[in-house]
């Protein structure tokens, strides 16, 4: 593996096994339901601790992922008393990294390297 790009992922180490699958998707619809699964994993309380306008969010496509990462990467620096900044950087890095896996296969979609499967 690329020694610098290995260590701009350093948050795979949380969370191996998610990145990991995520990594192997081979389809956009297979992200948006891996993310799904990702976010029904998430415990109330998780939920809780998040900026407030963040509590809701729901994944039913792929824009909603981008939509997501977009509200958690302007919001994950905000100081609020009930946020829990560990906790909302992880959800970020996961939809971030699921975003970024998405460009990778539409990228690869339209260089004609891959068919996306559905």
């Amino acid at each position: 593996m690329d020694r610098g790009l290995d260590s701009t992922r350093g948050f795979q180490n949380r969370d191996p096994r998610w990145h990991s699958t995520l990594e192997d998707l081979g389809s956009v619809a297979e992200v948006v339901a891996l993310t799904r699964d990702y976010l029904a994993s998430l415990r109330p309380e998780d939920l809780a601790h998040l900026p407030e306008p963040c509590r809701a969010l729901r994944v039913k496509a792929e824009d909603d992922i981008e939509y997501w990462t977009l509200k958690l990467s302007q919001r994950h620096i905000a100081v609020e008393a009930d946020v829990d900044p560990v906790r909302t950087q992880d959800l970020f890095n996961h939809l971030l990294h699921a975003s970024l896996r998405i460009s990778q296969i539409r990228k690869a979609i339209a260089e004609g390297s891959v068919t996306e499967t559905l």
